[in-house]
């Protein structure tokens, strides 16, 4: 019952039974990931399994091995053969070894995942030879902090949920108008200011006029959260990818130091309605300098490769009403406030190649010109995403219709309130992230796709649990398994004993509809 479903998988007979005699054989690099199954399974067995040193399959024992000569499977992908006497999980890498265990984890019954010892159970491994590694390399969910704040010890439990579905990167969106929500040193106005708002409208925003709550919220995380955080998801094998917005999205910012806004003689406040913010970074040497420190603790802290820049939604109006900005797009011998925009992101871009990062932003920085280098987060709809391959850049598919997990998920009289839309499990589950009219040579500039939990309409992190499984689930068998593997109704008997699993992590999943 394993959810995403494995490349390759035959069922034997009988089962291997896990005991508080057996032993957990690794060696070298496989070592840390054997703790990992014996931290796993200490809590439900109330006991903890020997670990010895060794590589090869022994009677009794669940062995993990690297075995480099798997290396066609990828640095994810493993082998898992599990006999009535033992149990052998190999791969190319750690990471491979690592997904193997959660596989196995999610062969036991489900109570293994209990946090208390389990009286009576009876811990059975079915007999099974499974080859498996991922189609895409770039499987992730983000996370908006910036709307709503969310704990760090949610960030953490978020963090087991995606391992355990083998999913491998988690943005986090940390910057935006409504709140600034990670420690800049440099700048502590950031957080001292950027990351209180007053109140929070009640409703949609669209809706006037405004209610609100009267209520201030607020919240950040100290770079020893960011720090736990990003080490936590690495021995996940989960890559945490920050995203701080520019040159849009950044009213908190302003509000903090209101001389990197356009209108540095009208103080602002963190912004407590939603939608598109008009308030944008004036394109200074010295707006540019700030970003720049932001981001050079920012990469202090997160070693991504691939750093988020947000990007979208970047209104003009003040630009174009800005007589400094109109002079500097003079100076720079810019055509107009789009190639204003795309010289900005170019200076990001530079910035961080220097440092051995690369850029993503959303699809929007491909207006005005693309940064060479650069990597675009598709998500109005596939078609930058298209635009992208075609140019050679690397590509996320994220299209609002089918990875927006903000939008509801049956009939919204029926449902909690939600952004708007509609996306059920289904179309999830149907989503293709390599578009039909991709010649190969661009399809191979997909490096995957990302399902988005937009938080202005989650306040609490019970409604973002609500709205992320089992959405979350479908995406990732359409990121880890083969297209030709998938089958709708084959994975509801699949994701019924997976959500077995999330009752007993208290996950507050969406109850599936009745057929």
């Amino acid at each position: 019952m394993l959810v995403p479903i494995p490349v390759e998988m035959k069922a034997g007979s009988g089962g291997f039974t896990i005991t508080s005699g057996t032993v957990v054989v690794a060696s070298g690099p496989a070592v840390a990931e054997a703790r990992k199954l014996v931290d796993g399974l200490a809590p439900a067995m109330g006991c903890r399994l020997q670990l010895a040193d060794g590589g090869e399959p022994r009677d009794g024992a669940i062995v993990l091995r690297i075995d480099e000569s798997l290396r066609q499977l990828g640095d994810e992908g493993y082998q898992l053969d599990v006999a009535v006497n033992r149990v052998l999980i190999t791969g190319p890498k750690p990471a491979g070894l690592f997904y193997g265990i959660q596989s196995l984890l999610q062969m036991l019954p489900p109570a293994v995942f209990r946090q208390a010892p389990v009286v009576g159970a009876s811990w059975v491994v079915p007999c099974v030879s499974i080859t498996d590694y991922p189609r895409f390399g770039w499987r992730g969910l983000m996370l908006d902090t910036s709307r709503h704040f969310m704990p760090k010890t949610f960030v953490l439990k978020l963090i087991d949920v995606l391992a355990l579905h083998k999913f491998n990167s988690l943005q986090l969106h940390l910057t935006d108008d409504q709140g600034w929500r990670i420690e800049i040193k440099k700048y502590p106005k950031l957080t001292e200011v950027g990351a209180w708002r007053d109140e929070t409208v009640v409703g949609h925003a669209g809706k006037k006029p405004w209610k609100f709550d009267g209520r201030p919220h607020g919240g950040f995380y100290t770079q020893d959260d960011l720090r736990e955080i990003v080490g936590y998801a690495a021995d996940r094998h989960i890559n945490v990818v920050p995203e701080i917005e520019m040159p849009g999205h950044a009213r908190a910012a302003i509000a903090a130091y209101p001389e990197l806004g356009c209108h540095p003689d009208q103080p602002l406040k963190p912004w407590t309605v939603w939608g598109v913010c008009p308030d944008i970074y004036i394109p200074t040497d010295k707006t540019i300098g700030f970003v720049q420190d932001v981001l050079t603790e920012v990469l202090a802290l997160f070693p991504s490769k691939i750093i988020h820049i947000g990007g979208d939604e970047a209104t003009k109006e003040q630009w174009k009403a800005s007589p400094v900005v109109q002079a500097r797009i003079k100076e720079l011998g810019l055509k107009d406030e789009d190639q204003m925009q795309s010289w900005f992101i170019k200076q990001m871009d530079t910035f961080l190649a220097q440092k051995g990062r690369r850029l993503i932003g959303w699809d929007e920085i491909l207006e005005g010109g693309l940064a060479p280098g650069a990597v675009v987060m598709s998500w109005r709809g596939e078609r930058g995403g298209i635009a992208a391959a075609k140019e050679g850049h690397d590509v996320v598919m994220a299209p609002t219709g089918w990875t927006y997990f903000d939008y509801y998920q049956g009939p919204p009289e029926k449902e909690p309130l939600a952004i708007g839309g509609n996306l059920p499990l289904k179309k999830v589950y149907e989503y293709e992230p390599i578009p039909k009219e991709m010649k190969p040579e661009e399809a191979k500039h997909i490096l995957g796709a990302q399902c988005q939990l937009w938080a202005e309409y989650l306040p609490t992190t019970r409604q973002v649990e609500y709205m992320a499984f089992p959405r979350a689930a479908a995406m990732s068998e359409v990121l880890w398994s083969p297209a030709e593997r998938k089958d709708y109704t084959a994975f509801l008997v699949r994701l019924a004993q997976d959500l077995k699993r999330l009752d007993i992590l208290d996950w507050n999943y969406r109850k599936l509809d009745k057929e």
